[in-house]
């Protein structure tokens, strides 16, 4: 028989797994470099709004490459949304790519 315990983390397992402690120190941080506007909002507001990011993904915009490439939810979010802002070149972009990939060939001519 298969044991329910061998097939569930433990809770540090699990938030070892889904990096929630790097989420909370980068919230903290953020949190903190932005104390003076987050008076007006309130903590609790700004942890809603972290973690909202994070899920929807956007928490990555203008984030230096170590953040981006800390987790792999990151890194997917990285993906989709650098797909989002460039997939119209590759369909629309057909002749923009062509004459791209000919420069590069006449340069390394």
């Amino acid at each position: 028989m298969l044991n329910a315990d061998r097939l569930s983390p433990s809770g540090l397992e699990y938030l070892a797994q889904q990096h929630v402690l790097t989420y909370m120190e980068d919230a903290v941080s953020q949190l903190l470099e932005s104390r003076d506007d987050i008076s007006q909002y309130g903590i609790a507001r700004f942890f809603t709004e972290y973690f909202n990011s994070v899920r929807q993904g956007t928490h990555i915009l203008f984030r230096e490459f170590n953040f981006v490439q800390a987790t792999p939810h990151n890194r997917a979010s990285f993906l989709r949304t650098f797909w989002r802002c460039f997939r119209t070149v590759g369909k629309n972009g057909g002749e923009f790519s062509l004459s791209i990939s000919n420069t590069l060939c006449l340069e390394q001519n």
